[in-house]
């Protein structure tokens, strides 16, 4: 999603002005609203720019974002595919808009009166990666030009087998020729989930008032991760049904009604042991009547026992 080409693997800072000189080469105009005129670092990381087979571009960024920064693709694309292992980006086409998290795909058709929209919050790491395909690349494929499809964008849910693949490309690449064969491969994987025809995963987007109202489910549960949240009450909040309101959360945040309230409780009892409590009481306080499971979910979401964090405090 950033859009900078490096050619060695190492961590570079990215200022404003690299950006827009980047912008100015592919066609994306950038935006800071929060910097003034004087160019500072907005992005640091590492960044990829291949051409994995004829008519293919592939970009993979693995970047700390320091600075949001908003961008506008307003070059025709026959096809696009954006990925999103790590972080999030709010983007809009048309009339449609997404949150773009982990574990989701983009694949967005564009037209010289149409641009992709792009948000991107500061203070998150982002490990993404953007496919573009030529015309001639698409109708070498498919025998016949693709269908245009202007200003719409399908998401889609990665396998779980090419997510990890795609994971492992980015933090440890292959070097040299086999580098590009490694990408050239999950280009192709990509490409097959992503064509317009491949309905399997497909996610049905929110219109804007849908999602207004599953922000407001969303900051519900923000607000009180310790409550016991049903999904009824949760789905009458939403204004929609219960089986509607699990499709359409999914669609619109990337992830279940229930995990994200497990996240919050999470959250919330990793600050109550940072602040000195048991691991008894954290469990309790953020929703959780068993500690045991609460051990449980805490060490597969932080990755260490919530005993560890009570020690250390």
């Amino acid at each position: 999603m950033t859009g900078l080409a490096s050619d060695r693997q190492r961590v570079q800072a990215h200022t404003s002005r690299d950006l827009r000189a980047y912008g100015q080469r592919y066609g994306i105009d950038y935006h800071f609203p929060d910097l003034g005129a004087r160019p500072r670092t907005v992005v640091r990381g590492r960044v990829q720019e291949l051409s994995p087979g004829p008519g293919m571009q592939l970009v993979a960024s693995d970047v700390e974002v320091l600075e949001r920064y908003d961008s506008r693709s307003r070059a025709p694309a026959p096809l696009s595919i954006i990925v999103m292992l790590e972080g999030a980006a709010d983007v809009s086409l048309g009339g449609d808009h997404l949150t773009l998290r982990s574990g989701m795909a983009l694949s967005v058709q564009l037209d010289d009166r149409h641009g992709l929209n792009a948000v991107q919050p500061a203070g998150q790491h982002i490990r993404a990666l953007t496919l573009g395909l030529d015309e001639s690349r698409l109708t070498t494929m498919a025998g016949e030009p693709m269908p245009c499809q202007t200003s719409r964008m399908r998401a889609w849910r990665l396998p779980g087998t090419l997510r990890s693949a795609l994971e492992e490309a980015i933090t440890t690449p292959l070097e040299g020729a086999a580098r590009r064969l490694q990408f050239e491969g999950l280009s192709l994987q990509l490409l097959a989930h992503g064509l317009p025809e491949a309905r399997r995963g497909a996610v049905t987007l929110p219109t804007p008032g849908e999602q207004q109202r599953l922000e407001r489910v969303r900051e519900a549960l923000r607000a009180d991760p310790a409550r016991e949240h049903r999904l009824d009450a949760l789905a009458e909040l939403a204004a929609m049904s219960p089986a509607s309101l699990r499709r359409k959360y999914s669609a619109a945040f990337g992830k279940s009604v229930f995990e994200d309230l497990r996240e919050y409780r999470l959250a919330l009892a990793r600050d109550y042991l940072a602040r000195g409590f048991s691991v008894q009481q954290a469990a309790h306080f953020c929703g959780y009547r068993h500690a045991s499971n609460f051990a449980t979910a805490f060490r597969r979401h932080y990755g260490v026992s919530p005993s560890s964090l009570a020690d250390a405090s």
